[in-house]
């Protein structure tokens, strides 16, 4: 447990770090994870979060290649980030067959009606009369297949696509043949369709309040849902809540909606346009979302994102001229631009904070900074959790191997260019109001990246 602090008072043991105009947040360490909250309706599926690669199989897991215009939010997404936690809605029955002629009875690995275009052949060997092909197809493909001998039906496996449950090879009513078995009595070459399978979404929102408490992600997003769709609103708001209550400093992406919320936190990324692909493909805003979120969840804190390329995009949907982009940029937006040379880049690595103060002046709304605060915040509670809670004392040696360590950690970050001008007088470590707490300040100097050539040639 961990979260803020605003007076010495916490009940449960854990590291509360504020951050305020001179350091300090919480962010995850594994790079690269986004939450997408699906707005489609698959029909197949497991229900609940669905880790995906560019390297899983979309079709096994998600019912439909990565290609298919329903998933074109996953894809843009999967352009960036390294795992996305597909957040899918998909529930109901489960499709299957048993026929009394068949030693196994089939039924389809999640509920859903797609689960109805899984059919299993069930082929003799003409040359060998033990010896049988199964294959699993899925609409017209053949998605797996196993050989197996009439008296080895037990070793048929459950694959991708079906579960197999192994009933019995007797033949029912054959007892003067102890040898006979279905599969030797049954025809040379059969298909069987499994039926019954029905979808009964969930509401996506009763899915998400769980998913946001309990899993590891870096940005998350509900890429592909309609700008004006409250959803946003909601995993913003829910975001607000982890990083501010609870210590979680994950990031949300939303896409803009004119007239809609005013965000106004650093947090929260919202981005104004889309792209158009190679092929002509006209991505929106909130797909283009997607994207954003992916390359933001896998940036760490040495980089920016500004100027960096949209792969594959070729121009901007729809595009802005300099009064537009400087008007998105100055209401904390994230911007596509068109280049020469037909490369499309992020405008500026920024966020929707454009309320300044004392405590979280300009530079928080940038995210190259919001990155390396975070870091340093989560890195610290870590710390803090593995190797110093319940096992050191709280004294003056105790405190000073704490400050020894973060120390050591800032030096680290200073030496990779994520911070600079750290001092070990920069941060301190004091005993707190309770016998069991301590108290850490620390001051940092995050690192910018270049943005900006002011130069004057002077011809003599």
């Amino acid at each position: 447990m961990a979260g803020t602090w605003t007076t010495q008072n916490k009940r449960r043991p854990g590291a509360y770090i504020n951050t305020v105009g001179a350091s300090q947040p919480k962010a995850d360490t594994s790079l690269g994870r986004t939450l997408l909250v699906s707005d489609v309706t698959l029909n197949w599926g497991s229900k609940g979060i669905i880790e995906l690669n560019s390297n899983s199989d979309f079709k096994a897991l998600l019912g439909e290649p990565l290609n298919t215009p329903e998933l074109g939010a996953l894809r843009e997404t999967l352009k960036g980030a390294l795992t996305v936690l597909f957040l899918n809605n998909n529930d109901g029955d489960k499709a299957t067959i048993a026929n009394v002629a068949l030693p196994w009875t089939f039924t389809a690995k999640y509920p859903g009606t797609k689960g109805n275009d899984l059919h299993v052949s069930v082929v003799k060997d003409p040359n060998d009369n033990t010896r049988i092909t199964v294959s699993t197809i899925y609409e017209t493909e053949v998605v797996d297949q196993q050989v197996i001998r009439t008296t080895t039906a037990n070793g048929l496996k459950s694959n991708e696509y079906i579960d197999v449950n192994f009933t019995t090879n007797e033949v029912p009513g054959v007892d003067d043949k102890p040898a006979t078995n279905k599969l030797e009595v049954l025809a040379n070459s059969t298909t069987y369709d499994l039926a019954g399978g029905t979808t009964k979404p969930v509401e996506i929102t009763e899915l998400l309040n769980d998913v946001l408490e309990t899993a590891q992600f870096n940005v998350v997003t509900a890429a592909g849902f309609e700008p004006k769709n409250n959803i946003h609103q909601l995993i913003a708001t829910a975001v607000q809540r982890l990083r501010d209550e609870e210590g979680y400093k994950v990031r949300a992406v939303v896409p803009v909606y004119e007239g809609g919320y005013d965000y106004n936190y650093e947090g929260i990324s919202v981005v104004a346009n889309g792209v158009v692909l190679e092929d002509g493909t006209q991505i929106d805003t909130t797909t283009a979302a997607g994207y954003f979120a992916g390359i933001s969840s896998a940036t760490d804190a040495s980089k920016s994102l500004t100027y960096s390329e949209y792969p594959g995009a070729v121009s901007t949907n729809p595009s802005l001229n300099n009064e537009s982009t400087i008007k998105a940029l100055n209401d904390g937006c994230i911007v596509f631009t068109a280049k020469r040379g037909g490369r499309v880049v992020i405008e500026q690595d920024i966020n929707s904070l454009t309320t300044f103060s004392d405590k979280k002046p300009k530079d928080f709304s940038k995210n190259r900074i919001i990155r390396t605060l975070d870091q340093i915040a989560t890195d610290s509670e870590e710390a803090f959790e593995d190797m110093f809670i319940g096992k050191v004392n709280n004294d003056s040696t105790g405190r000073d191997l704490f400050k020894a360590n973060r120390v050591s950690y800032m030096s680290n970050l200073m030496k990779t260019g994520i911070i600079a001008d750290f001092d070990s007088s920069d941060l301190t470590v004091e005993p707190g109001n309770d016998k069991d707490s301590i108290l850490v300040n620390v001051a940092v100097t995050p690192v910018d990246s270049m943005e900006k050539l002011y130069m004057t040639i002077v011809v003599e």
